[in-house]
């Protein structure tokens, strides 16, 4: 098994392209798929994907476009702030696509306080993940699509103390996603970042060391911006945080307040 090392640090989502008008041609149009994570309680999730593909809205059930069948690891807890991994890139035919479909190989495991436990795939390596999502690949063009996995909801313990994975995955064209980013002070402070929308948390991030966050993907709109530090700070919300497609909202400098 071969570990995947190589990320994309994203700096600013308006350098990725891609296209949300209907294609009106046939030829072929390049699709990439890439792969982040919100944090969760654990060491290292480590996922073996060994299949990627997406199918056609106008194609039997069997037209799935494979975009890359070369197993390779991730530890998704590497990929958040910001940080993706490209899991898959190819031409497929110009058209409207419905569904990402992952398929997930044996070995997939999960560290937790330093022992390491195998990570049950139910389904993910025979008939795989369909994730729904809908976007459309304009020929001669190019598809960015974020693939937002969330750990700590698709990490299930059954009663035996087994692990179980059942994936938690939202689907996003990069061409209508912006980020929300800023820095928290003071720095090392440890806390979670919310992305909320009425009742509904969107997304997750934690800082890093330096007290850098980012909120991505998020779908343009309006944000509660909420942070729960760990102890020794007051809880603090932004409210009504704007998100431009294709645009990073920058919320600079925010100074908790001691307890």
């Amino acid at each position: 098994m071969r570990i995947l090392v190589a990320v994309l640090a994203l700096g600013g989502l308006a350098l990725l392209a891609g296209c949300s008008s209907a294609p009106t041609a046939s030829g072929p149009g390049t699709v990439r798929i890439q792969m982040t994570d919100a944090p969760a309680d654990y060491d290292a999730v480590r996922l073996v994907v060994e299949e990627v593909a997406i199918h056609r809205e106008d194609a039997d059930s069997a037209g799935w476009e494979v975009l890359n069948s070369t197993p390779a690891t991730y530890d998704l807890l590497t990929l958040r702030n910001g940080v993706f991994a490209t899991i898959g890139m190819a031409q497929v035919p110009a058209g409207h696509y419905t569904q990402v479909r992952l398929k997930l190989g044996a070995g997939s495991e999960l560290v937790v306080d330093g022992v390491t436990y195998p990570l049950f795939v139910p389904s993910g390596m025979q008939s795989g993940y369909k994730l729904v999502g809908e976007f459309d690949v304009p020929p001669d063009g190019l598809v960015d699509l974020a693939l937002d996995f969330d750990a700590a909801r698709s990490i299930v313990q059954t009663g035996a103390g087994d692990y179980k994975l059942k994936p938690t995955v939202r689907v996003l064209p990069f061409a209508s996603a912006g980020a929300i980013r800023g820095h928290l002070l003071p720095e090392g402070t440890a806390a979670e970042v919310f992305a909320i929308v009425g009742a509904d948390t969107i997304a997750t991030t934690m800082p890093g060391s330096d007290g850098r966050f980012a909120l991505t993907p998020l779908a343009a709109g309006l944000y509660d911006v909420a942070i729960h530090p760990a102890a020794g700070y007051r809880d603090t919300t932004l409210a009504g945080v704007a998100v431009v497609a294709r645009q990073d909202t920058d919320l600079g400098d925010i100074q908790l307040t001691p307890q």
